[in-house]
């Protein structure tokens, strides 16, 4: 379960550099019996200890491809979410944050559901 946040005029969404220099969403697993929304805002708590204040009730998108380094599939069901600020504490899964769009997606290693994500909010932009 992925978080989609995005910047105030609601052109660009957030990213996160993990420490391994992949740049991708904020979210992670969804455990047995907890609800998506529960789920992310806890993962996001544990990667950068931002309290999330809103998740939306149904997911803005689903995604499918491959990870990078094993190359194994997963599902990513992505759902808008607000947090309290973006002062966040650096973690393993959280060195760096920025807000992307197609025009500003950071040089280097970048999840290809990240790219996907892109091609798609561009196109639902206009």
């Amino acid at each position: 379960v992925k978080g989609l946040i995005l910047n105030e005029t609601r052109d660009k969404f957030l990213v996160c550099k993990k420490k391994s220099g992949v740049w991708e969403l904020p979210g992670g697993g969804l455990d047995w019996g907890m609800s998506p929304q529960d789920e992310l805002a806890r993962e996001i708590d544990e990667e950068m200890s931002i309290k999330v204040t809103k998740v939306a009730d149904h997911p803005s998108y689903f995604l499918t491809g491959q990870t990078l380094i094993r190359q194994q599939w997963v599902a990513n069901v992505i759902y808008e979410a607000e947090l309290e600020h973006l002062n966040f504490s650096p973690s393993d899964e959280c060195i760096e944050i920025m807000f992307v769009n197609k025009d500003s997606l950071p040089e280097g290693k970048v999840f290809p559901i990240v790219s996907k994500l892109v091609e798609m909010f561009v196109a639902e932009m206009h």
